[in-house]
């Protein structure tokens, strides 16, 4: 098994704990974030998976692309493209509301 933790920045000043396990196909992410402790999506692990290392603040962000790798051909790999898959139509959806609803302020404002 290989582990990789970081800390990062987080809506507390203690910064939070991010553990990623790797055991063959397996991928495991824990985070200590309210999200993460109650067994929810956290942004802190997406943001990791994604390459994004602006929250570390520990000294390893360099180790971030190892978990990126870590990520190929997992279950977690396949549910997080499920999960983007299913968010774009609800962020076009926002869009398209947000748009509509500029469009009747400037009906009502004429």
């Amino acid at each position: 098994m290989e582990q990789i933790e970081f800390l990062v920045k987080g809506s507390t000043p203690e910064p939070y704990e991010i553990t990623f396990l790797k055991n063959g196909d397996s991928l495991t992410a824990i985070c200590t974030c309210p999200a993460g402790t109650f067994g929810n999506l956290c942004k802190h692990r997406v943001a990791i998976l994604d390459g994004d290392t602006a929250a570390i603040v520990s000294e390893n962000a360099d180790k971030a692309p190892v978990v990126r790798e870590w990520l190929v051909g997992t279950d977690v790999e396949a549910a997080l493209k499920e999960m983007r898959d299913a968010n774009w139509p609800a962020e076009s959806a926002k869009d398209a509301l947000a748009a509509a609803k500029r469009k009747l302020a400037r009906a009502m404002n004429s």
